[in-house]
């Protein structure tokens, strides 16, 4: 495959072009150890123009960030939906069918509940389960004082803009770099410094970059990056991320203190 351009958009070109030569093989007659699934078969991307773009921020009334809108141009989404099984606890589940990457051009019924959901889960464990972050000050014995306390502290918080799922992009436009985060409720993941490093974290399983390897210990197979990727991807260290406002305390947050009903 050979390396992976670092000029953002002729990685976007190879992305697309990997992608899709990973699609085109039938995975009922490739000979390749790593198969595409078979919904997936054939697939390609659809971009946007300038001008969808453009109508699709002023419907939300949010800006993209300009790796994101890139991103949009030259891939966006692809020209059909995957098909998933979800479970319902101990009752039977059923398939539904949803975007693989956000398709901004027909999604409005799955993008306006993404826009507020953020705030109205994080609410909801400020008041119910008594989250706090030390950073915010105090936390008060009274509901309303919090609740007044997070509203002040999320006006001014960097745009989320959603990206697919519970992924969004701090999309304040004056920081140095736009991370991808993994959203679910106050449950926040850093997920990339940026959108190519979220990107190949997201699709690195349709790039056929992996090998299969045997744990002896464990008796079992799993999926190796191939030695000539493995520096491509990021790895984290928590004490050294960049800098983003309100967000970044909640992937620092001290989850076991939280457990313990130590609230700071």
């Amino acid at each position: 495959m050979g390396p992976i351009p670092k000029d953002y958009i002729d990685f976007l070109h190879w992305l697309k072009n990997h992608t899709e030569d990973y699609w085109s093989r039938d995975p009922e007659t490739s000979t390749s150890e790593n198969k595409c699934p078979k919904w997936i078969h054939g697939a390609k991307w659809i971009g946007m123009t300038d001008e969808q773009i453009d109508e699709v921020e002023e419907r939300y009334g949010f800006t993209f960030t300009p790796d994101h809108r890139l991103f949009l141009k030259i891939l966006h989404t692809i020209d059909r939906k995957e098909r998933v099984y979800e479970y319902y606890g101990s009752e039977e589940g059923e398939y539904y069918e949803c975007s693989f990457m956000r398709n901004w051009l027909t999604d409005d019924e799955d993008i306006k509940p993404r826009l507020n959901s953020v705030y109205d889960r994080i609410l909801k464990d400020v008041i119910a389960n008594k989250f706090w972050i030390n950073s915010w000050g105090t936390r008060s014995g009274n509901v309303e004082e919090r609740v007044n306390i997070f509203n002040e502290k999320y006006a001014k918080a960097p745009r989320l803009v959603p990206v697919i799922a519970h992924r969004y992009q701090v999309a304040d436009l004056s920081l140095e770099t736009n991370p991808v985060l993994s959203i679910l409720g106050t449950d926040i993941v850093y997920y990339g410094t940026d959108f190519r490093h979220y990107l190949l974290k997201e699709l690195s399983e349709h790039l056929n970059i992996y090998h299969s390897v045997f744990d002896e210990e464990d008796q079992v197979w799993y999926w190796e990056v191939n030695d000539e990727y493995k520096d491509y991807f990021e790895s984290y260290d928590k004490n050294n991320l960049p800098e983003f406002p309100f967000w970044k305390s909640f992937v620092l947050f001290d989850w076991t203190n939280h457990a313990n009903n130590i609230h700071l």
